[in-house]
């Protein structure tokens, strides 16, 4: 059979004889439909909160925190209704637009901010990228019941009215994409950040996939939502082509309960685990680069058998992604020695978590890189190996395991292995 993975914008492709095939796990995506009934829909029946015009009101000064260019929310069409429906209640209402880069950094251009926001831009008051390093522009809230102090974004205290827009699937450790997400990590402090994201918070058997309640990192995050005064959110669910599948609005809470419940029906499947494991980002933008692909890789290692391969593809036009993250990895001897630094309290830097995760698999499972985007020698002082095609990638695979059987796991992180 042609397997096709997503890669980029586009797919790789490699033919496999169909009797290697273990299994080919994907969500039952149901039928796309048009987006502006959807986001129309959940706008007017927001769950658990009042309707978004009663909200605004009364509200001078209105602040909306999107994603940055990592996620794929389709910010040109849910954030000119967001703000249409808030300037017809507040006609008087400033309208800022915050975006929510946590630890990332994003310097856009201004084609990269017409192809992510479009026209909506044109009816905001004032437009900010966070920086959670800037100091300046950051308030501390009080401290969590977790002990953090939750450092966020000065724009919130001054707001009246804190809205959010994002998009819902699995997340690796946090559980889910989405809801509460956008304030923690999104506009938090480098300190809040760092402490959510500990070696102890990752190394909780429910930081993971597919799991909200009892996870300390999702909790932890839903309790900053609330003392940052999150009010009001707009999250979709998107197919594995970015098609809009549906959309959920009203309280951070109760409107992201939903949303996962929604995607873990279409998306949640019964591991079989495979001797080789072919996964991916899902293509573009979440494949942008390394730091990111473990999202794909996590999730593969949940549906892979003991001592079996992870074949995992991704474009990595932006290379590495984070130089502490590569740094961290490729100055251990080991992914084992690694882990011993960090839970040790040796290592305490940015992207720990991401390097806590991809080596947690490397101690189990051997992982084989697919990307131009980054070289062999970068690879494979990470303890990975390198391929520049899924051809190449395979026939490595099944040098390693020649009897071995395959699961094809198309869409990483869009497709949630559920626990046994």
């Amino acid at each position: 059979m042609l397997v096709k993975i997503p890669f980029g914008k586009g797919f790789e492709e490699c033919e496999v004889e169909d009797s290697r095939i273990h299994a080919y796990l994907e969500p039952s995506w149901p039928t796309p439909g048009n987006p502006d009934f959807f986001i129309e829909n959940a706008l007017s029946n927001p769950i658990g909160s009042k309707s978004l015009d009663e909200l605004a009101e009364k509200a001078g000064r209105i602040l909306i925190i999107t994603s940055d260019n990592t996620r794929p929310v389709p910010s040109k069409t849910t954030l000119p209704r967001l703000i249409a429906k808030m300037k017809k209640a507040s006609p008087q209402a400033s309208i800022r637009l915050l975006v929510a880069t946590g630890l990332h950094e994003w310097s856009p251009s201004g084609s990269e901010l017409k192809e992510k926001f479009g026209q909506a831009l044109d009816y905001l008051d004032e437009f900010i990228i966070h920086s959670a390093k800037n100091i300046g522009s950051l308030v501390n809230l009080g401290s969590l019941s977790t002990g953090n102090r939750l450092y966020v974004n000065t724009l919130l205290k001054e707001a009246d009215l804190v809205v959010s827009e994002g998009y819902i699937e699995g997340h690796f450790f946090a559980g889910f994409t989405g809801g509460p997400k956008s304030i923690l990590p999104g506009v938090s402090g480098v300190e809040t950040i760092m402490n959510n994201h500990s070696p102890g918070n990752i190394d909780h058997p429910n930081a993971r996939c597919g799991v909200a309640e009892g996870n300390p990192i999702y909790e932890e995050m839903l309790e900053a939502a609330n003392m940052a005064k999150l009010r009001f959110i707009l999250n979709v669910v998107l197919d594995g082509r970015k098609r809009m599948l549906s959309a959920f609005a009203g309280d951070p809470l109760e409107a992201h309960r939903s949303g996962r419940v929604f995607t873990l029906k279409y998306c949640g499947v019964k591991p079989v685990p495979g001797d080789i494991v072919i996964t991916s980002n899902g293509g573009y933008p979440l494949d942008r680069n390394l730091y990111q692909l473990v999202k794909g890789i996590s999730n593969g290692a949940l549906t892979a058998r003991e001592d079996g391969v992870i074949v995992a593809c991704g474009e990595c036009v932006d290379g590495v992604g984070h130089q502490g993250f590569y740094e961290m990895l490729a100055s251990s001897s080991s992914p084992g020695e690694f882990l011993r630094r960090l839970r040790s309290g040796e290592i305490w830097r940015e992207a720990q978590w991401e390097a806590q995760v991809l080596a947690r698999v490397l101690e189990k499972f051997r992982v084989i890189v697919v990307s131009r985007g980054v070289d062999s020698k970068t690879v494979e002082s990470m303890h990975m190996m390198h391929a520049k095609s899924l051809k190449e990638g395979l026939e490595i695979a099944l040098s390693l395991k020649p009897l071995g059987r395959i699961t094809l796991l198309p869409d990483g992180p869009s497709t949630i292995p559920l626990p046994q």
